[in-house]
């Protein structure tokens, strides 16, 4: 049997297989990071790369390149999709930008693309893809939630504060849903893996790292607010039962 059947035969299997990966990877490099001090920039550099080259070993070997959007490019009529989730992302700007070098902008630019680039292609790319013949509903939810769950992980060595990291997580599985339905609508991954990107590099840049202490309760009420917006608009956009990101190969 091949790798492609088996995953459409065995798709949950098969997505625990993959999150199994991606919860090897994260302790292995953070064990590195504790042995080595590496430092949590280098650890999430390290793990995305990673990510990424699990993505790129699995989509080549599934021959899923196509199937998971990456042969679309990005279209002017879907645009219109992407304006709200850009906009929220942008509107964390105005908590003021810790970040102005050059040099460490460039580096943020860099690392987002990369974290765009490799989380897609694990949660869009290859877990949503690997869900899909379960039930498109179903295929979305449950892949929005193991989207956000591994935010959680973030409390381990005290990067996240934990009330922080339990509000991302909402956050998270509301831009799961959002995310889906626009691979579903525009049949590509790149706005994505832009979106994605985005809305890293905004927050990095305000914060001026990825540690993230203690926010106010305004804050955390702002972060689950937007967490139901992107949940509700991801489920408007999935009002229609014929998607473009449905099609076979």
């Amino acid at each position: 049997m091949t790798l492609s059947g088996y995953a459409s035969e065995h798709p949950y299997r098969s997505v625990a297989g993959i999150l199994l990966a991606v919860v090897l990877v994260v302790l292995a490099t953070g064990i590195l990071n504790v042995i080595f001090l590496m430092g949590n920039l280098v650890q999430l550099a390290l793990e995305e790369s990673l990510f990424a080259g699990i993505g790129i070993i699995l989509l080549s070997r599934l021959d899923w390149w196509k199937r998971a959007g990456y042969t679309t490019g990005i279209r002017m009529a879907d645009l219109p999709l992407s304006i709200l989730p850009a906009a929220v992302a942008l509107l964390s700007l105005g908590e003021g930008i810790r970040v102005t070098a050059p040099l460490a902008v460039l580096a943020f630019a860099g690392l987002t693309i990369l974290v765009g680039f490799a989380e897609e292609s694990v949660f869009r790319g290859l877990i949503f893809t690997t869900l899909l013949p379960t039930g498109t509903i179903r295929a979305v939810v449950i892949s929005s939630f193991f989207f956000a769950a591994p935010h959680l992980l973030n409390i381990i060595g005290g990067i996240w504060n934990p009330a922080f990291a339990v509000v991302d997580s909402v956050t998270a599985f509301g831009i799961g849903i959002t995310f889906a339905a626009i691979r579903l609508r525009t049949g590509s991954i790149w706005p994505l893996v832009g979106l994605h990107a985005l809305f890293d590099f905004c927050s990095l840049i305000v914060l001026g790292g990825i540690d993230v202490k203690a926010q106010s309760a305004q804050s955390l009420f702002a972060s689950i607010f937007f967490g139901v917006v992107f949940m509700v608009y991801g489920m408007f956009l999935l009002r229609k039962g014929n998607y473009t990101g449905q099609e076979k190969e």
